[in-house]
């Protein structure tokens, strides 16, 4: 298990830690190094950069001033034990992301494979990934992508 911190980038402030996790699972640890965001709390944060600073591993986070997080009335049913990806159309100035598909990996490893693809198909359609995010208030991952 390792230790993980969220730090605000924010060199006036020394960057202030904002959450922080005493045992991770490293196989988590790694999917939450490839996320481009996270959404906590009802804000969404971007990240700048990660680090070492053994033993405890930290990503630097600013506020995403442009993003949203995504609102959902009722979650989906997922069943225990497994990792909900939901592959979503990325569209410039758009409050909706339409769902293209929802996955659901049984390990953290396969999830680890998708997550840093740049292009995947989808119903004979290829997408181009353009972020990655764990949303922690819907207990799932995220990924956006356009049309290639």
């Amino acid at each position: 298990m390792a230790q993980l911190e969220y730090r605000l980038f924010d060199e006036q402030k020394e960057f202030p830690a904002l959450y922080h996790y005493k045992s991770i699972a490293k196989d988590e640890l790694i999917i939450r190094f490839l996320c481009d965001y996270l959404v906590k709390d009802g804000i969404v944060y971007e990240k700048t950069s990660n680090a070492l600073e053994a033993p405890l591993h930290v990503i630097y986070v600013k506020l995403a001033k442009d993003e949203k997080p995504l609102l959902s009335n009722h979650r989906p049913t997922v069943r225990t034990g497994y990792i909900n990806l939901e592959i979503r159309e990325f569209k410039e100035d758009v409050n909706v992301y339409p769902i293209i598909d929802s996955v659901e990996f049984s390990t953290l490893t396969d999830l680890a494979i998708v997550a840093q693809c740049n292009y995947f198909m989808i119903d004979g359609q290829e997408w181009e990934k353009t972020s990655f995010e764990v949303d922690e208030d819907r207990e799932r991952y995220v990924l956006y992508a356009i049309r290639a």
